[in-house]
């Protein structure tokens, strides 16, 4: 008996009325039944505010369609307090059961609109009234069954998507170990050349001394070497002799002119100072300006003085010793391995300075072979093959060690790269993914660059990658990892491309669509296996079964 009374009370509120049927009472429609106990009257036949209890209101006052409380919690089933703020409002909406789908809250603005607001309200029961004739028959079953299809389909997609995450990051932690390994492997390669740039180096400063000495010692130089030694001794002694000769006829005509130099300045100094500005005379006037001028501008170090010419020309006698040198044999020997010490020492650094003119003026002279154009020595002589050998080796190594600590430095910098949530990005390093979008074939490669390709094959650069953000997808209403993508090609007229690629759960890489959101910036949505593992942290039925989430 108790069974009937029950089903016949929707019946006895069509008008969503409060009554009571012996000690039983109906829900108010548009109540959430979690919020029941806040809305059983009292003995009296009351029930208060929700937010301000001190407002005591009798129970027929309940979904009457007029707003009583302030805060609109009397009218859970009608739109007459919709004009309240959800914010003072403690109910979120007029509440659908959908039996046989999944409830839900629709806006209290919405309730008898004439509208049959199916995606929210699949029971049809924000209708009730049947405005204007409108019937919403209770759709619930047929949605209820299409929505668990495609619950399980993202829950099958899921499924099968953290399998493939679980793989990358498996693959992912392999490849860390083996650059980690590498690093290793490479830092003790590095050492290992290091010692042997140091060998090789030993070796053949050994060596080169050796060869110096073998040929300091051994009577191979000859008669010939000689006499074109003493040539070439001959012909520097002559030369220097001539620019001494030149230097102090220069030095002779400096001190010349300084002299007359200071007899000028003497006489324009008295010519100033004997001056009488009171005669007016602009001739005179002008000539001390511009002596006063010349003063001012005069430096220090425009002067040359007695003392620092006095300086210079001893200097020039203090190479003298040059008449006196007179070559050894075995400076001769020493001579055959290295033209530079064909000279003295003590003239070397001077012979440098002009070494270009003087080795024309030698080749001139058939004293010296000219110089072949892509000879590679450390001196002006030429190395014997087994010196040659051990140059080439050392060269070798320092370039290998030059390779291995470019590789090392690579290696750190991969390591420390970041390559997402336990690094799962790196086991899709350089995987690309394309579609066809318009006119348009877009690609993006993980970790490398997206392009737009065009019809004709040609290929439009939007960007490298930079990292990685997290965004909102309004689509799916999530957060979700997204790949940047930027410092692309410079539209004309504007900024440089950039593509962002926001990427949902999938087992595959997929590209989904591809927009371009603002000028020259473009949007892609793709799927991807590496992002499972985002929502595997947050609950499977609240974002792999995202539908009820949004519903509630």
């Amino acid at each position: 008996m108790k069974s009937i009374l029950l089903l016949s009370l929707p019946l006895a509120l069509a008008d969503g009325s409060q009554k009571p049927i012996g000690d039983a009472w109906a829900l108010p429609r548009g109540l959430n039944p979690a919020l029941s106990d806040k809305y059983r009257p009292s003995s009296s036949q009351t029930f208060s505010c929700l937010t301000q209890p001190q407002i005591v209101l009798p129970i027929s006052l309940l979904n009457d369609d007029f707003c009583d409380c302030p805060d609109g919690s009397d009218e859970p089933g009608t739109s007459a307090c919709s004009h309240i703020n959800s914010s003072v409002n403690p109910l979120p909406g007029f509440f659908c059961q959908n039996k046989g789908h999944m409830p839900a809250y629709i806006p209290f603005n919405r309730i008898n609109d004439g509208i049959c607001d199916y995606e929210t309200c699949c029971d049809g029961s924000d209708e009730w009234m049947g405005v204007g004739g409108i019937k919403c028959p209770d759709r619930c079953e047929e949605i209820g069954k299409e929505s668990r299809k495609a619950a399980e389909e993202r829950r099958r997609l899921y499924e099968s998507g953290i399998k493939s995450y679980n793989k990358l990051v498996a693959k992912a932690v392999l490849l860390k170990k083996e650059a980690e390994d590498k690093i290793v492997a490479v830092t003790g390669e590095i050492k290992r050349y290091e010692g042997l740039v140091e060998e090789k180096k030993a070796e053949l400063k050994k060596a080169e001394e050796e060869e110096k000495l073998k040929i300091a010692r051994s009577g191979s130089v000859g008669d010939e070497w000689k006499s074109r030694h003493q040539k070439l001794l001959d012909y520097s002694k002559g030369k220097l002799s001539d620019h001494q000769e030149k230097l102090s006829k220069l030095f002779d005509e400096a001190q010349r002119l300084k002299e007359e130099l200071d007899k000028t300045e003497k006489i324009l100094k008295t010519f100033k100072d004997e001056y009488n500005p009171n005669f007016n005379d602009e001739g005179v006037k002008r000539a001390v300006n511009s002596w006063e001028d010349y003063l001012a501008a005069k430096t220090t170090e425009d002067v040359v003085t007695g003392d620092y010419l006095s300086e210079v020309t001893n200097l020039m006698y203090e190479i003298h010793p040059w008449d006196d040198y007179e070559p050894e044999d075995d400076d001769i020997a020493q001579d055959v391995y290295a033209i530079e010490a064909f000279l003295p020492p003590f003239l070397r650094t001077m012979v440098h300075e002009q070494l270009s003119s003087l080795r024309t003026s030698l080749v001139e002279y058939g004293l010296l072979a000219p110089r072949k154009p892509k000879q590679s020595t450390k001196s002006t002589g030429t190395l014997s093959p087994h010196i040659q050998k051990l140059t080439d080796d050392l060269a070798s190594t320092e370039s290998n060690l030059s390779q291995k600590k470019t590789e090392l430095t690579n290696l750190e910098n991969d390591l420390t790269k970041d390559y997402g949530p336990q690094s799962v990005f790196r086991s899709l390093k350089d995987v690309c993914t394309e579609a066809t979008s318009g006119e348009y074939t877009y690609s993006f490669c993980h970790l490398g660059r997206a392009t737009q390709k065009n019809r004709d094959g040609s290929s439009t650069y939007l960007g490298d990658w930079t990292g990685f953000d997290r965004r909102y997808d309004d689509e799916i209403e999530q957060e979700v990892t997204v790949i940047k993508y930027e410092r692309g090609l410079k539209c004309w007229n504007g900024p440089e491309r950039s593509a962002y690629v926001y990427l949902r759960c999938s087992a595959e890489e997929t590209i989904l669509s591809v927009a371009e959101t603002e000028k020259c910036v473009y949007k892609y949505v793709a799927t991807s296996p590496a992002v499972c593992g985002d929502i595997a942290t947050e609950g499977q039925e609240s974002i792999v079964m995202g539908e009820a989430k949004r519903q509630l």
